[in-house]
């Protein structure tokens, strides 16, 4: 018989990356998952051992086909996400792309992907992406969420 304590729930880790081109940022409208039916960049879990530079590009690669490297990774921040239920600690990328065009690679979690001006962005967005605007803007590298009063939580 077993009498150790269950174990805490523990927040995961998410890697996104914000592919630009120029003015323009490559967003996706999730179908299911956290956040189903907003629009957001590639990313996804960080896996045990994987550096955020490795899950970085296998998620862009899965998710959209394209192929990226590491010398593109610009860091941009990382974020204490609450939302949907789940709790994140997102560490989130830019990458400039000069060619290529995304595939839907996942056609059961994405709609489409397609490229939108920074400054005319798509609603809802993606909590994680949301935030990680909000500190770009901010020029800060952390960004937590925010309680009803506009402070952090």
């Amino acid at each position: 018989m077993n009498n150790s304590p269950p174990h805490p729930q523990r927040p995961k880790v998410g890697v996104g990356v914000m592919l630009r081109r120029g003015e323009f940022v490559l967003l996706g409208k999730r179908l299911r998952g956290p956040g189903a039916g907003t629009f957001g960049w590639a990313g996804g879990h960080l896996e045990f051992g994987e550096t955020p530079e490795g899950c970085a590009i296998r998620e862009v690669a899965e998710e959209t086909g394209l192929v990226i490297t590491e010398e593109m990774l610009l860091p941009i921040c990382a974020s204490n996400t609450m939302a949907y239920g789940s709790h994140y600690i997102d560490i989130e990328f830019r990458c400039e792309l000069l060619n290529g065009e995304p595939r839907v690679m996942e056609p059961d979690k994405l709609e489409s992907w397609a490229w939108y001006p920074i400054g005319a962005l798509p609603e809802p967005m993606f909590e994680a992406a949301t935030m990680t605007l909000q500190a770009m803007q901010r020029g800060a590298w952390w960004t937590a969420p925010q309680n009803s009063s506009g402070g952090s939580i």
